[in-house]
């Protein structure tokens, strides 16, 4: 992902207006009452991967959006079919023996997936000169993950570091 370029919600208001509007949507998806955590945006380049991966705590739910292609080539977001118990900083390069489904992902389409209990990415490098992506996360309420509502620890860990 070197060549990728990233916008945080908590950088434009627009996005973050749009992570807690869907947060309600999101909730009937899942059947939980959930809390926002945070949103990006991020444009990868051609040839630019995403390695199989957990999603950090603060991303127990997560919304995987595709909004635009440089040439409209859909570009596959693969997620295991088999949840794991917990995130981990595992990262790998494919699912290994562990089953897995793959989405061919055109603008607009969405995938909702456990983001901390899955592991997801795309197999094969972006075939497109770019791509326009939109990731949005949330926590249960009542859940393990709920201290990362509205992604305290990472904005408490940024307003600790010297300025």
């Amino acid at each position: 992902m070197d060549g990728a370029i990233e916008l945080y919600a908590y950088q434009y208001a627009p996005m973050l207006a749009f992570l807690w509007g869907l947060t309600p949507r999101m909730a009937q998806a899942t059947g939980r009452a959930l809390l926002p955590t945070y949103a990006y945006f991020r444009a990868y380049q051609q040839g630019d991967i995403c390695r199989v991966h957990y999603d950090r705590p603060s991303c127990e739910h997560s919304l995987s959006l595709t909004i635009a292609y440089g040439e409209d080539k859909p570009w596959a977001l693969s997620v295991a079919t088999e949840g794991g118990e917990r995130p981990t900083g595992e990262v790998t390069e494919d699912f290994g023996s562990r089953g897995y489904g793959s989405v061919a992902m055109a603008p607009g389409d969405a995938v909702l997936y456990r983001g901390t209990h899955r592991l997801h990415g795309r197999l094969e490098p972006n075939p497109n000169s770019w791509s326009a992506h939109l990731f949005l996360h949330w926590v249960e309420r009542d859940g393990q993950y709920s201290e990362h509502a509205f992604d305290r620890p990472a904005i408490e860990r940024a307003m600790r570091r010297p300025g």
